[in-house]
């Protein structure tokens, strides 16, 4: 046993192991590292590396939605500044058509006011064919009843 050697220990970070090649890395837990990296990182890197991206998302869809608006803005003023010059038309348009109803509600006025008296006139003239015929009808009992 004198000339006996005890087997010498490698480093055991140094050793690579076998057909690990198409493995994902290990994360906390033994849970698959998504990003690829061979690091298992700290709790407060993983949570700060975490907040850039979701910073960075925030920032895409502020930027993409800022974007849209933009569009929509340009796309107003084009049709503002088609329609003012056809809504100066549809203005004087609208003073011609107010001054026609005007004109038609004095006319109806003045045609109801003379319907008043038309209508009064044949009211009295119901009245009094309706009372000469009562008139009539009451004579007739009388002279069949004498």
């Amino acid at each position: 046993m004198d000339n006996q050697r005890l087997p010498q220990h490698e480093n055991v970070t140094n050793v690579s192991l076998p057909n690990m090649v198409n493995v994902m890395p290990a994360a906390e837990n033994g849970v698959p590292n998504p990003h690829g990296d061979d690091l298992i990182l700290d709790r407060e890197t993983r949570i700060r590396l975490q907040n850039q991206g979701y910073s960075k998302t925030y920032l895409k869809r502020k930027n993409c939605h800022i974007e849209n608006l933009e569009d929509k803005q340009n796309t107003l003023t084009d049709i503002i500044g088609k329609e003012i010059p056809m809504t100066k038309v549809y203005t004087n348009i609208n003073s011609v058509i107010k001054y026609e109803i005007n004109t038609l509600e004095e006319t109806l006025s003045q045609v109801n006011s003379n319907g008043e008296v038309l209508n009064a006139s044949l009211l009295s003239l119901f009245l009094n064919n309706h009372y000469n015929n009562l008139l009539f009808k009451n004579k007739l009992k009388l002279q069949f009843c004498l």
